[in-house]
């Protein structure tokens, strides 16, 4: 991106409609968490059939892509977008991508913009008929150009400010870093503080709370975590949604936000893909205000298939000792 906030650049075309993030870099190819490495993976199983535009000379240093539509779906893998950046694309162009992939691209500076169908198909038939024709993109009146036609995207203001400032994520975060300071030193000790919560964990009365007592048993907040898988396992999802403030918040992958306990209860008693199973912790850790768990489970999925992975966990506490967020993370044999 220039500094003007203007890519001009020529582009490629897809005419491929629900390409997958498994095609865009099949799972064989995604051994590590490094961002680089990925290009020679893009579309790897398509990269052999003559018609396939990549690779081709007409469309040698194409840095737009302008690709059917859902783009993007399936698995969330990052690596769908590193292996398009690696590559060398600044941008694709599609008239609906899978919502992962889109978040996924725009963190990653990789430009998702979605464009009316009939709008891709001019590109389409302008860059076949000549590989040289422009695509402008501005980032600064968010309008994509070419063929002839004009095109104002949608997309949120802050990614769009960090983008025109060349910053990423942590970059523009960074950005605040004496107000973050400034508030962490005034704010008021809370259990999720370090003073406090060593206290609370060390089974101790913190000075400006009591000590954590959900659902009246008093529990350390190491224990209030083994209490919660222990009534997964259990089945019992009314007493595991009781160990959760009204409001909690609940992080899960592949599902939507979970807001407040009757979420929480009404997802476990009703919308879990797993039947049953049990949960092994390996260690449970207390830092900075938070408590992290990690181990495995094996059971076996509502379809009768069974289900074993490795899972970390982050958690976070409200005054009377009850969670306020549990952020999960799975880690399984596939993408």
């Amino acid at each position: 991106m220039t500094s003007s906030g203007v890519h001009t650049g020529r582009a490629m075309p897809l005419r491929v409609q629900n390409v997958d993030t498994d095609q865009i870099i099949p799972a064989r190819f995604c051994t590590n968490t490094e961002k680089t490495g990925f290009a020679d993976a893009l579309f790897a199983d398509w990269r052999a059939q003559p018609d396939f535009a990549l690779g081709q000379p007409p469309y040698d240093g194409a840095d737009v892509l302008v690709a059917a539509e859902n783009f993007g779906t399936g698995s969330s893998r990052e690596a769908a977008v590193w292996a398009l950046s690696n590559y060398g694309f600044r941008a694709v162009v599609s008239p609906r991508f899978g919502d992962i992939f889109r978040n996924n691209a725009w963190q990653n500076g990789l430009m998702a913009i979605t464009a009316p169908a009939n709008f891709v198909e001019a590109l389409w038939e302008a860059i076949e008929q000549d590989p040289q024709t422009p695509v402008v993109i501005d980032l600064g009146t968010l309008r994509v150009s070419g063929a002839g036609r004009i095109h104002t995207f949608a997309l949120d203001a802050d990614t769009q400010d960090r983008l025109l400032r060349g910053f990423d994520p942590i970059e523009a975060t960074l950005q605040h870093e004496d107000g973050i300071s400034a508030y962490e030193r005034a704010r008021e000790p809370t259990p999720t503080t370090r003073e406090t919560f060593a206290a609370a964990s060390r089974g101790l009365a913190p000075t400006s709370s009591p000590r954590p007592t959900p659902c009246g048993e008093a529990m350390s907040p190491e224990d209030t975590v083994k209490e919660l898988y222990r009534r997964i396992d259990s089945r019992d999802f009314t007493g595991l949604a009781s160990l959760f403030s009204e409001d909690a918040v609940y992080h899960r992958p592949g599902c939507e936000v979970l807001l407040g306990r009757a979420e929480i209860e009404t997802f476990y008693q009703e919308k879990r893909t797993i039947d049953s199973g049990v949960h092994t912790l390996e260690r449970i850790l207390v830092s900075d205000g938070a408590v992290t768990a990690d181990g495995s489970f094996s059971g076996r999925l509502v379809d009768g298939r069974k289900a074993a992975h490795r899972f970390a966990e982050i958690f976070e506490f409200t005054a009377d000792g009850r969670f306020s967020r549990r952020d999960s993370f799975m880690f399984v044999p596939s993408f």
